[in-house]
């Protein structure tokens, strides 16, 4: 769990920058190149005038503005050039070197076979010749002989068997050597190899090929010999496979059925004397099929000017189709070739329509989210979220070719919701969607599905409380498009193998897009420091080590925490804050009473009070330490930023009441005792969120202290203690408004607010009139207040 301690401490690149709240230079220097990015990334020649997919209704006449030719389609063209790949003749040249050196070869190999039988018939010799003069003078001299003739047949068959690497080890290769079968056949050396010459220079003046046939197909092929070209079918030529077959069937016929050893032997020969000696010529090969592509025409007929293309409410055809996407192209080569301003002028206006975007954007974050504009951190995440999702779409759209369909669009969507809010990840899904419509070419379509998808997917995370809702979001996205796409495609009249193909790709980005949104927005968090519901739902386990160590140590102090938690959350559905900060924030809020649990009320049980004993402003000193103690095991535990706030503006700078009052008690009158000493250091409530807690953990504590609680006492608590923190000035830096505190009272009859969670807290039931005399409420509530643990830390009651 100390992870978020170590990604905090060695990614927190931006979140340890200072940004000035009012640092607009920079801002305005961040939108700059937002702007630029973003322009540079649409395609010239997408923004076309005339943008229609087939089957679409023409909504007005158009009439060519000067000549152009009719380029073919894509798919037409590609079949063409491919036919005239396929046209050029695969290049092969001979190469008689090769049939020279096999009959070389093996000519070569029957005359060492000779000297290596001449050989072993001298050695057969020199071996005789110990026998016979074993007991002669000559006898040494023999012995030398037979040492010399067998080192001499060692070294021939070592010589060979390097020259001609063969499976010499084979049975048949041990006979032929010896020159007599065991029949005692004698081996015609002289026959079998006219025969096997005959043979190899038969196969090689036919052709071996160095592919293989099933590579080449049944296309002609172009043979070089001697300067020479001819084109024959591959047919009428041999691969090595068809060649040694051949081979192998002659030599069958020539020898009969008992000539085993000649049979194995020149099987053996035959696989290493026929290699392919017709070479490809790859390298020719390659430049005649290019040449033969180049001249395949790109047009296939000619607009003249003033020409009607298409009328109005005309069904788009394939062929009207051809001349709209030709014209298209025709007005961008010739923006491209005129140069000066012209080129320009694509990209100018690019530019104007992503600042308009953009200004839209920022419009509204400037008037309902300003405290997120004045951010430049934020500010920068903003511009970033935009720049990687739209230069993703140029990668995978324009660049690679691939479906519109497979920009993960939604992942902007999610991460903005997560990141932010709802409301601010709507109107950048809206600023999106039109930025990318621009970017695969004014598809008005498209901008409408991926609204659809986006909606969806902001719906899918909008109140993220379980990982899982990330991961139930691909079912929600998969289907909005399904649904968009369907709707579009039958409007267009297009083939069901079209829209099975959109309908695959949108599937591969909705079950791809909630995996990228998970880890996207876990480097974000830390490298702009910001806590995300993700975040905060592992911080809200009571596993965590802090918690489980609280509720270890100071009891009292977790149960607190808790009810705390539920009466913040409460609050924060009342009035639209983030109820699950608040409640993450409720849990650690009160840590730092870990190093001194015994000092605090809630974590007393029968025994002595410790601040009987020692001085009001030593107790006062003890109770505002664990607000320091607190940010110190926040950041050894790597609590966010967002969740350690709540630890100091939990009090911001209000007195500890008790002890001041029993300060000015022991010393005279309120002039003799230094009420600085008794307030906490701050700083106040600056968010909604520690506004609540603020509420919550005082009334929290003042109505535990109610002896005999009814609604309208437990009501009256809550009034009186909102009046006295806004008299002390402590919500003055806190955006709740009188209508949001009114909210955050909440209604018992309506079920709302936190007034819901005590009266279930305290089983309190709506009072019926009765005759009893009772004390006025507000004057009860007064004394309770006076008992009261309202400021958290008072010790007794």
């Amino acid at each position: 769990m100390n992870r978020f301690k170590y990604l905090r401490s060695k990614l927190g690149l931006l979140q340890i920058v200072r940004w000035p709240q009012s640092q607009r230079y920079y801002r305005f220097l961040i939108f700059l190149s937002t702007i630029l990015v973003i322009s540079w990334l649409y395609p010239l020649g997408d923004q076309f005038e005339y943008r229609y997919d087939l089957n679409e209704i023409t909504q007005e006449i158009i009439l060519a503005p000067f000549n152009f030719p009719v380029l073919k389609g894509e798919e037409v063209l590609e079949n063409e050039r491919e036919t005239a790949r396929r046209g050029v003749p695969q290049l092969f040249r001979r190469d008689p070197q090769i049939s020279a050196d096999q009959l070389n070869g093996l000519k070569e190999l029957f005359a060492r076979v000779l000297r290596i039988r001449q050989a072993e018939a001298k050695l057969a010799q020199s071996r005789e010749r110990v026998f016979r003069d074993r007991y002669n003078k000559g006898f040494d001299a023999a012995q030398q002989a037979v040492v010399r003739d067998s080192t001499n047949l060692i070294e021939l068959g070592a010589e060979f068997a390097q020259r001609f690497p063969l499976d010499l080890n084979s049975s048949h290769w041990g006979i032929f050597f010896k020159g007599k079968t065991l029949e005692g056949r004698t081996i015609n050396y002289r026959r079998l190899q006219n025969e096997l010459e005959t043979i190899v220079r038969d196969v090689l003046t036919e052709g071996v090929l160095e592919l293989p046939k099933r590579q080449l197909g049944d296309a002609r092929v172009a043979v070089s010999s001697e300067g020479v070209e001819e084109t024959v079918e591959s047919k009428f030529l041999l691969d090595q496979d068809e060649a040694w077959a051949k081979a192998k069937t002659r030599l069958q016929a020539q020898h009969p059925s008992d000539a085993t050893v000649e049979s194995s032997v020149a099987e053996d020969l035959i696989y290493f004397f026929i290699p392919p000696n017709l070479i490809y010529d790859a390298e020719t090969t390659r430049r005649r099929q290019e040449e033969a592509v180049a001249k395949v025409p790109i047009s296939k007929g000619f607009v003249l000017r003033n020409e009607r293309i298409v009328d109005a409410n005309t069904r788009v055809t394939e062929e009207i189709l051809e001349k709209i996407n030709s014209l298209a192209a025709a007005k961008s080569q010739m923006m491209a070739s005129a140069g000066g301003i012209q080129l320009w002028l694509p990209r100018i206006g690019m530019v104007m329509i992503t600042t308009a975007l953009l200004v839209f954007f920022y419009a509204w974050m400037h008037v309902y989210r300003r405290e997120w504009f004045k951010n430049t951190r934020f500010f920068l995440l903003t511009n970033l979220l935009f720049i990687l999702i739209l230069a993703m779409g140029s990668i995978f759209h324009v660049r690679f070719g691939l479906s519109e369909y497979l920009i993960p669009f939604t992942v902007a969507a999610m991460a903005f919701t997560i990141l932010f809010d709802a409301r601010t990840a709507m109107i950048a899904t809206i600023t999106l969607a039109l930025m990318m419509g621009f970017l695969v070419g004014n598809r008005v379509d498209f901008v409408l599905i991926n609204l659809l998808a986006g909606s969806v997917a902001i719906y899918a995370v909008r109140q993220l409380r379980h990982r899982r809702q990330i991961f139930m979001a691909i079912i929600y996205i998969i289907s909005a498009y399904a649904i968009g796409i369907t709707a579009i495609e039958f409007l267009k009249y297009n083939n069901l193998v079209t829209l099975g193909q959109h309908l695959m790709y949108a599937s591969i980005n909705g079950l791809l897009s909630p995996i990228m949104v998970y880890g996207l927005v876990g480097v974000l968090e830390v490298l702009f420091g910001i806590t995300t519901n993700l975040t905060l739902l592992e911080l809200s386990d009571f596993n965590h080590p802090l918690l489980r160590r609280l509720a270890r140590d100071a009891n009292g102090t977790f149960s607190h925490s808790i009810v705390v938690g539920n009466l913040t959350e409460a609050a924060a559905n009342a009035i639209g804050a983030n109820s699950l900060l608040c409640r993450v924030g409720a849990y650690y809020h009160d840590i730092g009473k870990l190093a001194r649990s015994e000092y605090f009320i809630e974590n007393q049980f029968h025994q002595d009070n410790p601040h009987d004993t020692i001085a009001p402003h030593l107790s006062a000193k003890v109770v505002m330490s664990h607000v320091k103690e607190g940010l110190r095991l926040a950041k050894e535990y790597g609590l966010p930023k967002g969740v350690a706030d709540f630890i100091p503006m939990h009090h911001g700078t209000a007195r500890i009441e008790y002890f001041y009052q029993k300060a000015v008690k022991e010393n005279g009158g309120p002039e003799n005792v230094k009420e600085q000493s008794f307030r906490y250091a701050g700083p106040k409530p600056n968010t909604k969120e520690t506004g609540i807690i603020m509420l919550c953990e005082a009334i929290e504590a003042a109505t535990r202290s109610i002896k005999k609680p009814t609604l309208a006492r437990i009501q009256q608590m809550i009034d009186t203690i909102i009046e006295i923190r806004m008299a002390d000035g402590q919500l003055d830096d806190c955006p709740l408004t009188l209508k949001d505190l009114n909210m955050i009272k909440g209604d018992a009859r309506a079920g709302t607010g936190i007034i819901s969670v005590l009266k279930g807290i305290y089983h309190v039931r709506i009072p019926y009139p009765s005759t009893d005399r009772e004390a006025p409420v507000e004057t009860r509530a007064r004394e309770d207040i006076s008992h009261a643990t309202l400021f958290s830390e008072v010790p007794t009651e």
